[in-house]
Parts: structure tokens; C-alpha cells; sequence
């Protein structure tokens, strides 16, 4: 008996000079790649976008067509095929018009990855940008739910790093074909990531990362998910793509506003001015969307906000008023010509970001951490 993902495989195999929105036009009217693979020009005609020429050559190509890859790689590298009709398919990336057919996985069954959220960003992005990924992907995957990014350096990979220290799930979107590590040097985090995690692909096991892949990628990433959130954006950052394929997709798209609308925050400045939503803490985007979030969950947010809540209770003067200064950014040149004594204010510093209630960034500079309430 035929193995019905070879005819997937060869439908895929076509997508390269069809495109992706022609085929997903095709797979959603027949929902069976053995039939679309035998349509008639004139059925082609019927479906939006197919022209005379397309569809013709479609019909001479299709009974030729091979599958893109073989079964048996798939089987020995461990790489299970998900295709646009199973349930294992996330049902919401079916809405986009340029839907990919297939999608390939490698980890954890994707499963019920709803709500899921995008987490995107700049790779050289600075140290609070770093630690807001991080806070806002391990408080939203406490919250329920699934954190979807692209496995690149800085914040991508800090939002998986949350999720998975969460006990969340988070899913990896590659550029490349599942069986390839890249980039080399997040090979840990990619381990990390499938034991309790996915990542998925759209490219056939072997293909290499190109850059004109990327942006195609990036509408898979907002496409499966209700919301993309963007923090740290320079003015031509490809995390924008992903924000504007977002609001194509009728997505919401939420902003973290960065400092004087400088790089690498300019981008994400552009994005609120152009009406996405001014976020600076996860529990407005979790308050948004409780209605789609499990119960036990937000029950259990609702105990870690409790447990993580710090206050200025156990300070002492001196350290009241370094925190208070902090909640706005400043480097120990800035405290140091304000008159803070210098042996006193690097102990008081020291002491403050090993109870955690400071943030170190680059250049020197510190800032209160969020959570905190001054009084």
C-alpha cells in the first residue's frame, strides 16, 4: 500500500516553482494531496490565483512529480512529518493565505500548542533586553502559554531559556531543515529545547540556511501564534518583518518601549507609534487574554507573582535610596558625581544584585528590577 505522505512529499516537491500561497490554495479546496495532484487545468482555473500558464504547467508536471525527500530519511533521522490536514498541524496557521503544506518536527509533539505567543527581537540586543525576554517568556509560558521564536542568538533564545526554565513549552521555527544545528553556538539551547519542546520546519531535511529564508520563515513563526510580541527592534531589524506579516495575519502585535528611541530599540519605538501595543510587563498581555488561558495555569502565575513580589522591607536607608535612584537607569559615573561615596556604592550595588533587586546592563549601568515597588 502506498504511503500517503509520498504524495505530500511530492506535492511539496512542486511548492518550489508553484509557490507557497498557489499550493495553499490547492491543498485547502481538495484537503487531499492524491486528488490535487490530479486536478485539471480547469479546476486549477477556479481557485484564486492560478492563471492558464500555471495551471497548465501544473498538470504536465504533477504525474512526474518525486517527493522532496524520501521516507527513509525521514525515518532515520527522526523527523516526523506533519502535514496541512493533521490535527497535530496548529489549527490557527491554517488561516493564513501562504499556509505551509507541510511542516517537519523534530522533539515533542507539537500537541495543543495554543495560545501561543511569538517572541521576537534583536540578536545583539543590550542586557535588560536579555533579561525582559526572559521574564516575559517565563511568566507568559507559567501563564499557559506556548512561546514560539526562531532559535537565533539574543533574544530569541532568551525566550526559549524562559519557557523552558517555566516548565512551559516553547517552539523553534528554523530557516533550515530540521536534521541542521543552526547556529552552532545556540547547539545546547537547541538540545535543551527538544526535550521538552519542538522545532519545526517548513524546509526538507538538508537544506541549508539562506538568508532570503528568513523573512519567508518569519510569517510561520506569527502565523501560528494570536499575538507577536517584539522587544528590541533596530529601525531594519527582521523582527519588523515578523511584526508586519503579524498585523497582515490580523495578528496583535505588542511592543516593549525601549530608552529615547535609540537602537536597538528604535524599531520597537516605530512599532507603537504605528499602533501596536505598549507592553512593559507580561501580566498586561496575560490580563488580555485570561479568557484563552487554562485556569490552573493563571492559578499558578497568580502564586509565583506572590512568591517572586519583593519589597524594600528588609532594607536599610542607604539601600532604600539606591533603589529608589535606580528606577531610572543610571551608570556609576552618573551616582558617582551625584556624590555617592565610591568604596560605599559598589558594596551597596554588590549587595543589591545578589538579592536580586537590581540589574546589571552594560557599560556599567544598573536599574531597578520591575518588580520591585519603591515606597
Amino acid at each position: 500500500m502506498l504511503d500517503d505522505r509520498l504524495n505530500w512529499l511530492r506535492l511539496a516537491s512542486m511548492s518550489n516553482w508553484v509557490g507557497a500561497t498557489l499550493i495553499a490554495g490547492l491543498i485547502k479546496k481538495y484537503e487531499n494531496p492524491t486528488l490535487a495532484l490530479k486536478a485539471t487545468s480547469a479546476e486549477l482555473m477556479t481557485i484564486k490565483g492560478w492563471d492558464a500558464r500555471r495551471a497548465k504547467k501544473f498538470v504536465f508536471e504533477a504525474p512526474k512529480s518525486v517527493p522532496i525527500c524520501s521516507l527513509e530519511e525521514l525515518d532515520r533521522k527522526g523527523i516526523k512529518l506533519i502535514t496541512f490536514t493533521d490535527k497535530e498541524y496548529p489549527s490557527i496557521l491554517r488561516e493564513i493565505p501562504d499556509s505551509p503544506l507541510l511542516l517537519y518536527s523534530k522533539g515533542d509533539s507539537l500537541g495543543d500548542c495554543s495560545p501561543a505567543i511569538a517572541i521576537v527581537g534583536a540578536r545583539n540586543a543590550s542586557q535588560m533586553g536579555y533579561e525582559l525576554a526572559h521574564d516575559f517568556a517565563f511568566k507568559l509560558a507559567k501563564a499557559g502559554f506556548t512561546i514560539v521564536s526562531g532559535l537565533a542568538l539574543g533574544i530569541d533564545t532568551y525566550a526559549h531559556r524562559g519557557a523552558i526554565e517555566a516548565g512551559g513549552k516553547t517552539i523553534a521555527v528554523l530557516a533550515n531543515g530540521v536534521d541542521i544545528v543552526y547556529p552552532r553556538s545556540n547547539s545546547k539551547m537547541r538540545e535543551k529545547l527538544l526535550k521538552t519542546g519542538a522545532v519545526i520546519s517548513e524546509y526538507a531535511p538538508g537544506v541549508a540556511p539562506l538568508p532570503w529564508y528568513f523573512p519567508i520563515r518569519n510569517r510561520i513563526i506569527s502565523g501560528m501564534c494570536i499575538a507577536t510580541l517584539v522587544i528590541e527592534a533596530s529601525a531594519r531589524s527582521g523582527s519588523l518583518i515578523t511584526a508586519r506579516l503579524a498585523g497582515e495575519q490580523n495578528r496583535e502585535i505588542f511592543a516593549v518601549p525601549g530608552g529615547n528611541g535609540k537602537s536597538p530599540s528604535q524599531g520597537t519605538m516605530n512599532l507603537i507609534k504605528e499602533g501596536a501595543n505598549l507592553v512593559t510587563s507580561p501580566e498586561e498581555i496575560i490580563d488580555y487574554y485570561q479568557n484563552l488561558l487554562p485556569e490552573k495555569n493563571l492559578k499558578n502565575f497568580e502564586n509565583l507573582k506572590k512568591e517572586e513580589e519583593l519589597d524594600d522591607t528588609n532594607l536599610n536607608d542607604e539601600e532604600r535610596k539606591l533603589l529608589a535612584r535606580l528606577a531610572d537607569e543610571a551608570n556609576i559615573d552618573n551616582l558617582l558625581s551625584e556624590g555617592w561615596n565610591n568604596d560605599k556604592l559598589f558594596s551597596l550595588l554588590l549587595q543589591l544584585e545578589m538579592r536580586n533587586y537590581i540589574v546589571r546592563l552594560s557599560g556599567g549601568r544598573y536599574q531597578t528590577r520591575r518588580e520591585i515597588k519603591i515606597r
